[in-house]
């Protein structure tokens, strides 16, 4: 072995060592940090929920919750339990609408209000708000009550302050329209973007400009780029220079709140520059990988957050992949006029290209016009926002020269607002997806790595290996999982005081049962049964069955009509004066899907391998309760049944039972509204027979359910008794023979 060899071998070593003790003290970290108990205000916290307590402390951002309702992130100085008094410093989300436009940012404020508990993850695609919550620091949430004393902050001492005098001069500078899309673009403060804005800029691909980040960080160091040649003719000059960029960073980062996105960027930014002022510019990867590790060492729990994910993956992709393609493109066209925005494409390609798996399995949408989006939009923010910046500090002296420097900006916020607007309204300009194995990670990371190292024959042989090894064991369990017997998946959603469930047949075909609740500013189908349906690749609803025209049981139809096809719905035929039900009959007939009543005898031919019997109503009005002409339907699987009664009562049970008694024994019942006196009747139970009993309710509800009387006629049956309300969403599989549980 020559001397190049041991070396190569020593080094080697000596990389991997020092990668194993990185990882150890990582490990070690979130170790610590998960076994770290919480302190005694928590703990008194978490046994007081629905208690009133009185709070004080400042507020640190302000918000508005997808329904439209104030709310703070603050941060707690004491609280008063009664008689007792916690000084223990802790944050919190407050529900602040009693308080909505009466209070800055850094206003301090006292208050009464009620520990509310924060909402865990009940459905197996939900968005667990809970958890990030906690990943976010927030110990409690609490609702503010109507009484309430706010001082406004004049301390210039800190950060906050700063913020907000920030955001009102963009208020000066910048209309109604283009005021919360400067305010994201310049400081970070999404609060004051309505949900529909933040859906239309990501399915325009232009999202990441929303959010301050490297883009921005970039922007604002570009100018210092631009002279750190002069720092390099001075003595010390790169010193000087690194201490200046510092301060320049940590500035901004004062100014947007030292949110996570900004300090990664910041921490990027420093390397990078860092690199150019002492001649290391050849190691851009080496000090990525050194931001990573020293962000990580601070804060392991990062390796997991989303931001830290994309942020670093696309780095990390630009600067192996794009070499790769600049190289082969000609000289002549990387220097003409459009070799700019050519580059801009291309790095929306490449990125977008890398970053497919990780975008996929966290949002489920890829957008198609982002390439297009970024190339008009994306080199002039090398402008806008710097010299939006500027226009902010000159508004503070001269305000009338500040708006007139930042009219450009303003004119540019305008175009790309209404090119947003359109474009997210393209059928064509964003598509749902979804990743059938992990393994494709691993696929993706041969594939970048391959692109990379292509001019390396030896590693690239190898990497080319590793891909088509991935690639052929993705192949050898897909058709493995294909030969195994075909199942029929049920999912009972957790949608409060409602009914929701998907049925996910044997051939493919998705059927729903009911779209759960509405209320004011809310509703089933947008926040729990479409984010399911995105995350599960599903894009069609091949029927959607409506059991009767109750506000809790078609709640969620009309986005779900809104936003995704459906291919029929079919109803109880029972008319009903509600806005909600007239208006899905509108926007159905609107959307050209054909609607169509069922009676009993009435079969559905929407999967080959089931039977969908229809066993009520029978088509006669017994009374004004719609409850009473439910849709009855009795899905068969080979040997499995399931029953769905809808919110039929015991008039319609002894009908049913008059009717189909032979018929009526299940596997599982979907028992009818939720768990009433009124209904799961001791006749029809007996017919019925379930073995296993689903009951879809909320936990706290005014009508009291589940009732006692009905819970003691269904514990004499020896069924097993599920309740959403405890239990979450619950989730079942049958091939045919049997019917299990799915844990999620």
């Amino acid at each position: 072995m020559n001397r190049n060899s041991v070396s190569s071998l020593i080094s080697n070593i000596c990389i991997f060592i020092f990668l194993l003790l990185i990882t150890s003290f990582g490990i070690f970290r979130m170790a610590v940090q998960s076994e770290k108990s919480d302190s005694a205000t928590e703990q008194l916290i978490r046994v007081s929920e629905w208690e009133d307590v009185t709070v004080v402390g400042s507020i640190q951002s302000i918000s508005v919750s997808s329904a439209g309702k104030e709310r703070w992130d603050f941060q707690v100085d004491s609280i008063y339990f009664g008689n007792l008094v916690s000084g223990d410093d802790f944050r919190a989300r407050i529900l602040a609408d009693e308080a909505a436009g009466k209070a800055t940012l850094g206003d301090r404020v006292k208050f009464t209000g009620t520990i509310i508990p924060i909402s865990e993850k009940r459905n197996p695609h939900d968005f667990d708000y809970q958890a990030y919550l906690r990943s976010q620091g927030f110990s409690a949430q609490i609702k503010l009550n109507s009484s309430f004393t706010i001082t406004p902050n004049k301390n210039l001492s800190e950060w906050v302050w700063w913020r907000e005098r920030a955001l009102e001069l963009v208020d000066k500078n910048f209309d109604d329209q283009t005021a919360p899309i400067a305010k994201a673009l310049l400081v970070g403060y999404k609060q004051d973007l309505d949900w529909e804005s933040k859906t239309a800029f990501a399915r325009a691909g232009l999202s990441h400009i929303m959010a301050v980040s490297g883009l921005h960080v970039g922007f604002i160091i570009a100018p210092f780029w631009i002279i750190i040649p002069y720092f390099w003719t001075k003595k010390h000059g790169s010193k000087i220079g690194l201490i200046l960029l510092i301060l320049i960073l940590l500035g901004y980062a004062g100014i947007t709140g030292f949110s996570p996105s900004v300090m990664r960027a910041s921490v990027m930014a420093g390397f990078l520059t860092y690199g150019k002022l002492f001649h290391k510019v050849n190691d851009s990867i080496n000090l990525t990988a050194a931001a990573a590790i020293v962000l990580l060492v601070i804060n392991p729990s990062q390796l997991f957050d989303i931001g830290f994910q994309l942020s670093f993956s696309a780095v990390l992709i630009i600067l192996l992949i794009l070499p790769v393609i600049q190289n082969l493109l000609p000289y002549w066209v990387r220097i003409r006029w459009y070799g700019k925005p050519l580059m801009v494409i291309i790095v929306s390609l490449v990125v977008q290209f890398g970053l497919y798996p990780l975008q996929v399995y966290y949002f489920g949408e890829i957008s198609l016009v982002s390439p297009i989006a970024n190339a008009l939009f994306v080199p002039f923010l090398g402008v806008v926002v710097p010299l939006s910046l500027i226009a902010l500090f000159l508004t503070v002296f001269i305000p009338i020269a500040g708006f007139v420097l930042n009219y450009p900006s303003y004119i540019f916020l305008e175009w790309m607002s209404s090119f947003v607007n359109i474009a997210a309204g393209w059928d064509w300009a964003w598509t749902t997806a979804s990743l059938n194995s992990s393994l494709i990670f691993i696929l993706w990371l041969f594939l970048i790595l391959g692109i990379s190292a292509w001019q390396t024959a030896a590693l690239r042989w190898k990497l080319v290996a590793g891909f088509l090894a991935t690639a052929c064991l993705m192949f050898s369990l897909n058709t493995a999982n294909r030969l195994l017997p075909a199942k029929l998946r049920v999912t009972f959603f957790d949608v409060g005081q409602g009914d929701a469930a998907l049925l996910q047949t044997p051939n493919n075909k998705n059927i729903l049962i009911d779209a759960g609740v509405w209320s004011p500013g809310y509703n089933s189908g947008r926040s729990v049964i479409l984010p399911h349906l995105k995350a599960s690749g599903i894009k069609h609803l091949d029927a959607v069955i409506l059991s009767h025209p109750h506000a809790d049981h078609i709640g969620g139809i009309l986005d779900l009509i809104d936003n995704i096809s459906i291919g029929i719905i079919y109803n109880s035929g029972y008319e009903y004066d509600s806005n909600l039900y007239q208006s899905y009959l509108s926007l159905a007939e609107e959307k050209s899907i054909p609607i169509k009543s069922l009676v009993s005898g009435d079969t559905l031919g929407l999967d080959p391998s089931m039977l969908f019997l229809i066993l009520g109503p029978d088509g006669n009005i017994y009374n004004s309760d719609p409850n009473e002409h439910s849709l009855i339907v009795n899905v068969i699987y080979g040997e499995s049944e399931f029953l769905f009664t809808g919110d039929a009562g015991e008039d319609q049970e002894e009908r049913l039972v008059h009717a189909y008694q032979n018929l009526l024994d299940t596997d599982l019942l979907k028992v009818g509204h939720h768990g009433s006196r009124t209904s799961s009747g001791t006749t029809f139970l007996n017919s019925v027979t379930p073995e296993i009993a689903v009951v879809s309710l909320a936990e706290r509800n005014r009508f009291r359910h589940p009732h006692r009387e009905a819970l003691a006629r269904l514990h004499r049956t020896d069924a097993q008794m599920l309740f959403t309300s405890l239990e979450k969403a619950l989730v079942f599989e049958s091939d045919g023979k049997s019917i299990h549980r799915i844990h999620w």
